[in-house]
């Protein structure tokens, strides 16, 4: 299984929407497969401050769910794109018209923090047969048995499939993104490889990841990390993506 080096997350809108065609063209050059890209949304229950802040920023320099989508259309220099959203945003557009907005962009998979697995199963559906998968999400309290029922219910599609629509994202620890927190990497080093014990698909692990250390000891484990707040931050610093984005780009194994 080819192993992609990292996952980066970009709020969508900060510094602005008309910087997102430059920075994805920019994530493209440097060789990632996918991207995580987030909606800006006015109540993140999952997003630490750093994040939060982003979203803030974003939203207050006009961007929307709807103007986001707008942008990307038509976009062609970009890595895959993984929206990371929240229902309330999808359940007011709809899903004939987000199916519509999705159409001719870089995204291809949909990681929806708030939505409980199995809770929307049509409109999950309707996502899956246009060729929207939903990312499996799988937290520190998802036992065993029941990631076998997600991943199961959320099927990999292939190895012919790209990274965006076969990955599952392991929650490194509990709690909101952000970095700061000491993360202990003796659990998810197990956790990785129960995961890889029932699944051949993708893995890979976020919240808290940012530290050298951290990041190879992921990729080690044969799956992939994210990197989300420090990476905001550092941007939000006025560094470059190329620049943070590469001394994080290893590949360790």
């Amino acid at each position: 299984m080819s192993l992609n080096p990292l996952l980066p997350f970009l709020m969508a809108g900060d510094p602005s929407l008309e910087a997102l065609s430059a920075l994805l063209a920019e994530a493209k050059t440097l060789g990632l497969e996918a991207i995580e890209l987030g909606l800006p949304h006015s109540d993140p229950i999952a997003d630490g401050p750093v994040l939060q802040a982003a979203a803030h920023r974003a939203i207050g320099r006009g961007a929307t769910p709807l103007k986001v989508l707008e942008s990307l259309a038509g976009i062609t220099q970009s890595p895959d794109i993984i929206l990371f959203t929240y229902f309330n945003p999808l359940l007011q557009i709809g899903v004939p018209r987000l199916l519509r907005l999705l159409a001719g962009t870089p995204v291809k998979a949909l990681l929806v923090v708030d939505l409980p697995f199995g809770e929307e199963p049509g409109f999950e559906a309707d996502l899956r047969a246009a060729g929207y998968p939903m990312v499996p999400l799988l937290t520190p309290t998802t036992s065993l048995a029941r990631a076998r029922h997600i991943l199961s219910d959320r099927p990999d599609p292939g190895v012919s499939r790209s990274f965006a629509q076969r990955f599952a994202y392991v929650v490194a620890r509990l709690g909101v993104t952000g970095t700061g927190q000491q993360v202990d990497l003796g659990p998810i080093s197990a956790r990785v490889q129960q995961l890889q014990a029932i699944s051949e698909r993708p893995l890979a692990v976020g919240f808290g990841l940012s530290d050298p250390r951290s990041l190879a000891a992921i990729r080690a484990l044969g799956a992939t990390p994210v990197i989300g707040s420090a990476l905001v931050q550092e941007l939000a610093d006025g560094q470059n993506l190329h620049e943070t984005l590469s001394l994080r780009m290893v590949n360790d194994r």
